[in-house]
């Protein structure tokens, strides 16, 4: 019996066992997709089927450095299933990327009506407590720029516009993680084909929300915590080196500022799956947590390069949008608008560059999440399976 704590995870989604074929290693996909060589020594004996074209030639048991052929001479290596919106094996760069988008055309009910409607409502929810600090920014910024009467006169709407901001940026803490796990679940399912309604996905991650909230306070906490630290002994180390040297504390204060670019870099790949894998997986969150650090170990590299093309990409996109949206809003103000207009038309700007951004960055996380589990835990055949029973019944299948 399942626990709200410790639920099933959805059909497939679970901590896979050894894969029955192999592990991947340095082959292909890794040591060989199914065995010690490409298709040696698996399932089927020391070559894929024995021997070969009736030639008495095993591709198994060709010479050293000699890499088999995997169905005859001609190297042919049959297609990988792709029963939903990516193929199933590991994951090139290109089929992650193009794997988000067909997430997205896949059900865009979830991906973009229910994603972007629980961040118009946190935003919009923001905004309104936000105003409860309305007075008391518009008189300190009075206080600060009342030697300049033309920047007087803009006080109430930098109090406006900061205050949304701060507010918004509360509710979107407590929203971003459920926003990520709707999406999350649907990409997953989405993966094997299937096609979930949102109340769907939400039976699905309503036992893990907590969990999901829980553990983006602790990440921004712990995150704001060490880099704190790390800031008071970097300026303590530069003014150290300062008595002996100018030109040291300025290289020391470069060095350090570099460390700590590489330092939440490298935090941020590690526990980057931590999200999926609490939205997937039946774990309790210091478990999940530990899971994550050991399926990215080793592939630092990979996930770094793939998460900060993306962040570049949709963060280009997303300024794209937004410069319309703040443009508009200042001609709004300028042309006797009123600061709540000019408030609405930046906060909904706000709304749909973070929705682009939000949605594509979390799509590509889960595939990220698939791919390394397929790399290291022969997922797909799990999912392969999966497939066949959602092909072959009406049903979703079993949680």
């Amino acid at each position: 019996m399942t626990t709200p704590e410790s639920p099933q995870p959805p059909s497939g989604w679970g901590e896979a066992p050894q894969p029955r074929y192999g592990q991947y290693g340095q082959g292909q996909y890794g040591q060989g997709h199914t065995g010690q060589g490409q298709y040696g020594q698996g399932q089927y004996g020391p070559g894929q089927y024995g021997q070969q074209n009736g030639q008495g030639q095993n591709p198994g048991q060709n010479g050293p450095g000699q890499a088999p052929p995997p169905y005859g001479p001609s190297g042919y290596v049959p297609p990988a299933a792709k029963p939903g919106i990516v193929p199933l094996r590991p994951l090139t760069l290109g089929e992650v990327y193009d794997g988000a988008f067909g997430a997205i055309r896949h059900n865009p009910g979830v991906m973009l009506g229910a994603a972007t409607l629980v961040l118009l409502v946190a935003t919009v929810i923001g905004v309104l407590v936000g105003q409860l600090w309305v007075p008391s920014l518009s008189g300190a910024i009075e206080d600060v720029v009342g030697q300049t009467p033309e920047l007087s006169g803009l006080a109430p709407t930098y109090a406006q516009l900061t205050a949304a901001s701060a507010g918004t940026l509360i509710t979107s803490v407590l929203a971003m993680p459920v926003i990520e796990g709707v999406l999350t679940v649907s990409v997953s399912q989405s993966v094997v084909g299937r096609k979930l309604a949102l109340r769907d996905v939400w039976d699905r991650l309503r036992p893990r929300v907590w969990l999901l909230i829980g553990w983006a306070l602790l990440r921004a906490f712990g995150t704001g915590l060490a880099v704190t630290l790390y800031v008071v002994v970097a300026v303590l180390l530069t003014a150290a080196a300062g008595e002996a040297a100018t030109g040291l504390a300025i290289f020391v204060g470069l060095l350090l500022v570099v460390g700590l670019v590489m330092l939440v870099a490298w935090l941020g790949v590690r526990v980057g799956l931590v999200a999926p894998a609490l939205a997937l997986e039946g774990r309790r969150l210091w478990a999940t947590v530990a899971r994550a650090w050991r399926l990215t170990r080793g592939s630092f590299w990979r996930l770094f390069g793939i998460y900060l093309l993306a962040v570049i990409v949709v963060y280009a996109a997303a300024s794209i949008i937004s410069y319309p949206f703040g443009f508009l809003g200042g001609i709004v103000m300028g042309t006797g608008g009123g600061t709540f207009g000019a408030v609405a038309v930046t906060t909904l700007g706000s709304v749909v560059s973070t929705a682009v951004t939000t949605i594509f960055l979390s799509a590509v996380v889960a595939l990220l999440y698939v791919d390394i589990r397929m790399r290291r835990e022969g997922l797909d055949v799990a999912l392969a399976a999966a497939a066949a029973e959602n092909a072959g019944t009406t049903q979703p299948g079993p949680r």
